[in-house]
């Protein structure tokens, strides 16, 4: 089975398709709502790390997801720290577009 398979993987980015403008909008206009679609939003992708499993960073010697792109962690907990600021869904919005590149990657990599 391919973990990386686009058929797999699609319907974690479409959740994310799904709520991305209205999160935006809601931001916009300084609704709190964007809030409890954003902690969603992390969940969603929190998952999506963890479907895509993980790998040794020979580095730091540590396993880490292998969808998370490069400063991933801290650019996460960014997210969660700064969820009420419009930027905050600026740098989701880059997460999932960053893991779904290397999904892609990976992906090709497989075959």
């Amino acid at each position: 089975m391919n973990r990386f398979s686009k058929e797999l993987l699609a319907p974690h980015f479409e959740k994310w398709d799904l709520v991305k403008e209205e999160i935006e909008k809601l931001y916009n206009i300084e609704d709190k709502e964007a809030i409890t679609y954003m902690e969603i939003a992390i969940r969603n992708y929190t998952q999506l790390l963890e479907y895509g499993g993980s790998e040794l960073n020979q580095r730091t010697g540590k396993m880490v997801a292998r969808l998370l792109p490069l400063n991933g962690d801290e650019r996460l907990q960014f997210v969660k720290d700064k969820i009420a600021s419009h930027y905050a869904y600026v740098q989701l919005d880059a997460l999932y577009t960053e893991a779904k590149k290397k999904a892609a990657r990976l992906s090709v990599m497989q075959k």
